[in-house]
């Protein structure tokens, strides 16, 4: 090697053209052999296997990001011939490592197009009007302004023209519903929420996984019917809400107010009781995720658990020498987190939890390492199997960026410190005493905050930049004091000796809460964040990925990663005009920058995501919305920032005068053939989606929420026929579609995603 690098520099020296491009490809011929060095030492360290999650979840957003569904049978083929290639080119290294990730790529999307095979279902097409539907209530969750339900039907009448399965409706009052209660009621079905625009979250397909295939409003009184025995998984359900039920009852009788709901929130789940503004201190202190079962407190109630065991057997010296004390007490761990995992609900999220947690304690049971780099690959894996939308939604993202980042910085610091701990005066020991303190809990917050950064950014255009000193002085109050305590309550309730405990349990919520609310309290925590696509998100995650995964100089490749990511993401076009899918909703782009409400009957849970994905502050109930904005009995107009006016005509009486008199259009009525506007045909929405206009020269363009020739499951159904152009240009070359005229039916729910 020493050898070499002196030719290197012997031929660098050289001052003579010839010499030096010699000098240049010795060079680069050493660093590429550099580079192979450090990359067989990677394959020698086992990372390559780190990969296949990353591999893996690439299959998944293919075939997420396909234009129509593809056959159940054709992803199992191609990933079983690439299998198969995999094991013949096993020898020679390169090759298999490339056929073994495009074999894992191809499973991925196997397991998803699998997936959502087994989870097809109707969907509702259009809106039904009034209808009444009986079946069990599946679901039931109480709300500050009424009550939500999901409920597995039995019939509806008159009957729908897709035979549903289930459906979420939502109660302005309350209801009196139970989980497992046989109800009838009067309500107005809507199709699951396509995305609020394009780009942005997309309500529509979650619904579609998780079963429902329309959503609506309760119009009418809510009746208890008799339909006989429920099906088992509503049996097992309402089962279940019982136990839940009785323990926050038990939790709220011994500690009143808010601190007995986040109490009770802490152990079941149940977040109802806790007041808006609270919820929004507890985000502005960057400390709400504690809230949410989820990593946080399964990992801390499984380690306490297993530390409480293990410790206790300790103490009995013919077990501690003679059995394996540290495995009983993981397979404890394990079966309380289990518990746990049924007794909070069993969401989405605490199942990701729960089966990391798994992995880890039978590892522990195994003797394998408690968690590694290895382990989160394997619960990755497990994860995106179970579940591969998950992997499209910022709970999974956040948590295993979180997660990843702080195995990694373990797993690079503790060695070193290790390695000096034996001088008790060296600051590897001084490591070893303060990483269990004060500085590894601060240490923990900055790295699981800078990891989820990107995430937070991406999916709710905020970061919250008190996140650290807000978890810094709010976490180590639930770790070491309310957690412990819940769990010594519950194992003391059969014995009645509890209530002392949660009286102990409501003072230390209280101190939480106050802590989050002086957080809070500080000026400037909120930033807000222009939305971005997902190209930069992808290349951050996987700067992420190189630098938390790689052991070598090669992580550094994660450097232009982020670097390319930061600097793409504030390059996105900002739209002149967004619509949302029914198009009740308009905003435009006022001459100041900021989006004004063209419609005078605008959704606001639809305007307020607008106004979070342009990183405006204000809310959507701000009177700036409306300034400027000009509106009669049939219309309103507002001023284009590119000089004339937009119209939107509510009435086809409009029209006549909007296409004399405006530049822009926006109409779900037959516009004129001698229109001299622009028009933006609102009657093309039900193929495409919410929609963004933006200026191209001289014209505009449009982005849709749906692509009109795809046709995936969670898309809801299109009507028959050939789509309506969006834009028509002016004067007599437009052309028209049939008439359709619709009325502005009632607006949908202004606080409710699923409308």
């Amino acid at each position: 090697m020493r050898a070499r690098a002196q030719a290197i520099a012997a031929a660098v020296g050289q001052g003579a053209g010839p010499t030096i491009s010699g000098g240049l490809r010795s060079l680069s011929q050493a660093g590429l052999a550099r580079c192979g060095e450090w990359f067989a030492s990677e394959q020698e360290r086992g990372r390559a296997f780190l990969f296949l999650p990353v591999a893996y979840g690439a299959g998944i957003l293919l075939y997420f990001s396909a234009a129509d569904e593809p056959s159940l049978w054709a992803p199992f083929v191609v990933t079983l011939a690439l299998a198969v290639l995999a094991y013949r080119v096993r020898d020679r290294r390169l090759a298999f490592l490339v056929v073994t990730a495009l074999a894992a790529m191809a499973a991925g999307f196997a397991a998803a197009t699998l997936r959502t095979a087994i989870a097809a279902h109707p969907v509702l097409a259009a809106e039904s009007g009034a209808v009444t539907v009986t079946g069990w209530v599946e679901a039931f969750e109480r709300r500050e302004n009424g009550d939500r339900l999901t409920l597995r039907l039995v019939k509806a009448e008159p009957a729908l023209a897709q035979p549903l399965e289930r459906v979420r409706v939502t109660s302005r009052r309350a209801t009196g519903a139970e989980t497992g209660a046989a109800l009838s009621l009067l309500v107005r079905l809507r199709p699951p929420a396509d995305p609020p625009g394009p780009g942005l979250y997309d309500f529509g397909r979650d619904a579609f996984f998780n079963g429902i295939g329309a959503s609506g409003f309760v119009i009418g009184q809510v009746r208890r019917v008799t339909l006989g025995e429920p099906p088992l998984g509503v049996r097992l359900r309402t089962q279940l809400d019982r136990v839940r039920n009785t323990i926050s009852e038990r939790i709220r009788a011994a500690i009143p107010g808010h601190a007995g709901a986040v109490a009770d929130a802490l152990v079941t789940g149940k977040r109802d009781g806790i007041p808006e503004g609270l919820n929004e201190a507890m985000r502005a202190a960057g400390t709400y995720h504690i809230l949410s079962i989820s990593g946080f407190h399964m990992a801390l109630v499984a380690a306490l658990v297993f530390v409480a065991v293990r410790g206790s057997l300790a103490l009995v010296p013919a077990l501690a020498l003679n059995r394996p004390v540290k495995a009983w007490a993981a397979f404890i761990a394990l079966v309380v987190s289990t518990a746990y995992l049924v007794i909070s609900g069993g969401e989405v999220a605490t199942q990701r939890s729960w089966i990391m947690i798994a992995v880890v304690l039978v590892g522990v049971m195994l003797g394998r390492g408690a968690l590694t780099l290895r382990t989160l690959a394997l619960a990755a894996l497990l994860v995106l199997t179970l579940a591969p939308e998950s992997l499209l939604g910022p709970s999974f993202q956040m948590s295993f960026a979180a997660t990843l980042a702080l195995v990694s910085g373990y797993s690079m610091l503790r060695p070193w410190a290790e390695h000096h701990a034996g001088d008790r005066r060296g600051l590897g020991r001084g490591l070893l005493a303060l990483s269990n303190g004060v500085a590894g809990l601060a240490m923990s917050s900055f790295v699981a905050s800078l990891a989820t950064t990107p995430y937070a950014a991406y999916h709710f255009n905020q970061v919250q930049l008190y996140g650290v000193p807000g978890n810094l002085l709010g976490a180590p109050i639930v770790e070491f004091i309310t957690m412990p305590l819940e769990i010594v309550a519950l194992l003391l309730w059969p014995l009645g000796l509890d209530r002392p405990v949660w009286v102990l349990v409501g003072m230390s919520v209280d101190l939480f809460v106050r802590v989050a609310e002086w957080v809070a309290s500080w000026p400037g925590g909120k930033l807000g964040v222009p939305s971005f696509g997902p190209l930069p998100l992808g290349l951050l995650s996987m700067g992420l990925i190189f630098l938390a995964v790689l052991s070598t100089p090669l992580r550094l490749i994660s450097i232009p990663l982020a670097a390319a990511g930061l600097a793409i993401a504030p390059l996105r076009e900002r739209p002149l005009i967004a619509v949302d899918a029914e198009g009740l909703t308009v905003a435009v782009r006022a001459p100041d920058g900021r989006y004004r409400a063209l419609s005078p009957r605008a959704n606001r849970f639809t305007l307020q995501r607008w106004l979070a994905a342009d990183a405006d502050p204000r809310l959507a109930s701000d009177q700036t919305l409306i300034a400027g904005v000009l509106c009669d009995a049939v219309g309103c107009a507002m001023a284009l920032p590119q000089g004339g006016r937009v119209a939107y005509a509510r009435d086809p009486e409009a029209l006549a005068d909007d296409c004399r008199e405006a530049r822009l259009v926006v109409t779900r009525f037959t516009a004129p053939a001698d229109c001299r506007a622009t028009v933006l045909d609102l009657r093309g929405l039900p193929w495409t989606g919410a929609i963004a206009l933006y200026v191209a020269g001289e014209g505009y363009r449009v982005e849709t929420g749906r692509d009109p020739a795809s046709r995936r499951p969670w898309f809801r159904p299109r009507p028959a026929g050939e789509a309506i152009t969006l834009i028509r240009p002016p004067g007599p070359s437009a052309t028209t579609g049939p008439a359709q005229p619709t009325s502005e039916t009632e607006a949908p729910d202004e606080t409710d995603p699923e409308r």
